[in-house]
């Protein structure tokens, strides 16, 4: 009977209270794991992102894949990759290529294919502007730099 007697004053609720604060603490180290995790993964994906170099040159096909993979990629990164297009700016024909083999191999039919395209090549749109807007900036700050207070003067006189 002596050693039933330890056992319930064992079960006493100062016993069960360390119970519920030992669980607890379990589930509060485990949401940090979970966490820790969440963001690990998080970065990893972020990270799968290749670095847009500003020296780093594109072809048109590597332009449009980027796009295609990377669609939530900043407008002022693509414009930093078009002022790197190596040769010809064929966007729309490496976009249209691309999908029209998905259509293919039955990825996509031609009702998504005509949205799909209207959406690329409207971006397509939005970047060269962008980049136009950009070099006519440009233009002018060189043109600011360059000319001196008595050049300025005599061109706003023509």
């Amino acid at each position: 009977m002596q050693y039933y007697d330890m056992l319930h004053v064992l079960e006493s609720p100062t016993d069960s209270s360390m119970a519920v604060i030992f669980i607890i603490s379990l589930g509060i180290i485990g949401l940090v794991l979970w966490f820790k995790k969440r963001k690990q993964k998080v970065s990893k994906t972020q990270s799968d992102k290749p670095k847009i170099g500003h020296d780093r040159e594109w072809t048109s096909f590597e332009f449009v894949q980027h796009l295609i993979k990377y669609p939530d990629t900043p407008d002022e990164d693509f414009v930093m990759m078009y002022e790197n297009l190596l040769g010809e700016d064929n966007l729309e024909k490496d976009m249209e290529s691309y999908w029209k083999m998905k259509i293919g191999e039955d990825k996509i039919n031609e009702e998504q294919f005509k949205k799909i395209k209207k959406a690329f090549n409207q971006r397509f749109k939005k970047i060269r502007k962008k980049v136009q807007a950009k070099e006519k900036s440009d233009d002018i700050i060189k043109w600011a730099i360059t000319n001196k207070e008595d050049d300025r003067v005599k061109d706003k006189k023509n």
